[in-house]
């Protein structure tokens, strides 16, 4: 998912990208809340008819998909913000606050949209200059990766 800002004069513009997420950190307590109610009532009817020994199983197996959802989320909160400045183009990543930070000068900034020889493999788009490079929206879908390519290019030319 691509959101973006723009000032007034149209020279400083900001690309938030989100990866695609189905549910939120909320829907996803539900979720597990519900499996869990479901998983401990199933055990607890079965230790009562005397087999007792599928309440540690219920629980571990509880604790791995709890443990998987958590992963899981913290990936799909990720996000990339691409700032499109007077003289420079910045790429922050992180969940919170920005963990990673990669600046280039505007003038010598480019964005290139490299496709695989296979036609299954996801294109990867980045932005370079002067030798260094960061791969920005890799877990948007092609159609996504593409538009943005074209709104990028768009941007950085004067």
């Amino acid at each position: 998912m691509i959101a973006a800002e723009n000032d007034f004069d149209q020279s400083n513009c900001r690309f938030i990208i989100r990866p695609n997420c189905s549910l939120t950190w909320r829907g996803t307590m539900l979720f597990y809340g519900g499996v869990s109610v479901v998983a401990m009532t199933i055990a607890i009817m079965f230790a009562l008819k005397g087999i007792w020994l599928i309440l540690p199983f219920a629980g571990i197996e509880l604790i791995a998909l709890g443990a998987c959802l958590y992963i899981t989320s913290c990936k799909a909160s990720e996000c990339e913000v691409v700032h499109i400045q007077q003289d420079i183009v910045r790429v922050e990543r992180g969940r919170f606050r920005p963990h990673h930070q990669v600046e280039f000068l505007r003038a010598w900034a480019r964005v290139d949209l490299k496709t695989h020889q296979q036609a299954w493999y996801p294109s990867r788009l980045t932005i370079r200059s002067m030798g260094k490079e960061v791969e920005v929206g890799a877990r948007l879908n092609e159609e996504e990766r593409l538009q943005l390519a074209r709104e990028l290019r768009q941007r950085l030319t004067f």
